[in-house]
């Protein structure tokens, strides 16, 4: 485990060692080292120490953004297979030569997103078809922290990114499963904290996305500082519509009256679980390996692009003012 000593390698720990043996944990951490006794495990202070010491064949990366691409390429050129925190990469060409990589060490480089493991989403991508053709989506994702974002994630250098690239990544990789790459995205960052302007993180971003060959059209808002933690997917077809929460999805026909509803009330662990099980079952698994770097690279190349227009834009103004 590489990071384990923060709040997500704390949350996977317990499900991964269900599932496999955990061979050491690497986190320069203080607290690290009675974490790692704790838990029965060999520390290691390096990943650099890990990979000279101990025998692995796996490891479950939980860093900071900027951390996920010099980790996971030292881990493949060990040939050690890769199971990361999202993002897959922060850039189109980080994910391109990730892809790269992982294809000549024969390794999988798979990431974690548990929305696909969630039995409320797999109705609604199970189910999409029966709308007809798909015409409109709103997506909305919101946080309700009442400070300003804390830890790595209010640091440019290591989170590389604000919302979009955060909680962002999440909503993506749910609408890549349902929808086609978008042709264009319409963007608008917005700042709740001045400090977070200063540093280039959004707080709020609002997306407009569109796709000429199909003529569907959607909408994304995502926050840190809403009145309210929510999310909520509602998709719009020519036959129906599907409305999805994390709890709930229904799908319903022309006009509103629900035709069938699939609730889930588990406990969060178990979507965890299915995800870290399924991806420790299919490490060898050239298919499905090739079919998660196509979904992931789209992502990946969707955010890119618009954080790369946001500061050719930034620039041209700066020239104008200038």
């Amino acid at each position: 485990m590489i990071g384990f000593a923060g709040h997500q390698g704390k949350e996977y720990l317990p499900l991964l060692r269900e599932t496999a043996d955990v061979a050491g944990g690497v986190d320069p951490d203080p607290a690290a080292p009675a974490l790692a006794a704790a838990w029965g495990f060999p520390h290691y202070r390096t990943l650099g120490e890990a990979l000279e010491k101990a025998d692995f064949d796996a490891a479950l990366v939980t860093v900071p953004h900027s951390e996920h691409f010099p980790v996971c390429t030292k881990l493949l050129a060990h040939g050690i297979h890769v199971i990361k925190e999202k993002p897959f990469a922060v850039t189109e060409q980080e994910a391109r030569q990730l892809v790269h990589l992982a294809q000549r060490a024969d390794r999988s480089v798979f990431t974690l997103l548990q929305r696909n493991f969630n039995p409320v989403f797999r109705f609604a991508r199970e189910n999409l078809a029966r709308i007809g053709e798909p015409y409109w989506f709103s997506y909305d994702y919101h946080f309700n922290l009442a400070r300003p974002t804390a830890g790595w994630r209010a640091s440019r250098e290591q989170a590389m990114g604000g919302v979009l690239l955060d909680m962002g990544y999440h909503l993506m990789d749910v609408l890549s499963g349902m929808f086609p790459e978008p042709a264009r995205v319409h963007s608008a960052f917005v700042h709740h904290y001045q400090e977070m302007r200063d540093r280039r993180l959004e707080d709020l971003v609002s997306l407009m996305c569109s796709y000429p060959s199909t003529g569907l059209v959607g909408s994304l808002r995502i926050s840190r500082h809403h009145y309210e933690k929510t999310e909520h997917l509602c998709v719009l077809g020519t036959e129906g519509a599907l409305n999805v929460a994390p709890g709930s999805a229904v799908l319903h026909s022309v006009g509103g009256p629900p035709l069938e509803r699939r609730t889930w009330e588990g406990p969060k662990t178990d979507p965890v679980r299915s995800m870290i099980t399924h991806h420790l079952g299919h490490l060898d698994d050239r298919a499905y390996r090739q079919d998660h770097f196509r979904r992931q690279l789209a992502v990946v190349r969707t955010i890119d692009r618009i954080y790369r227009d946001r500061s050719r834009e930034r620039n041209e103004l700066a020239d104008r003012c200038a």
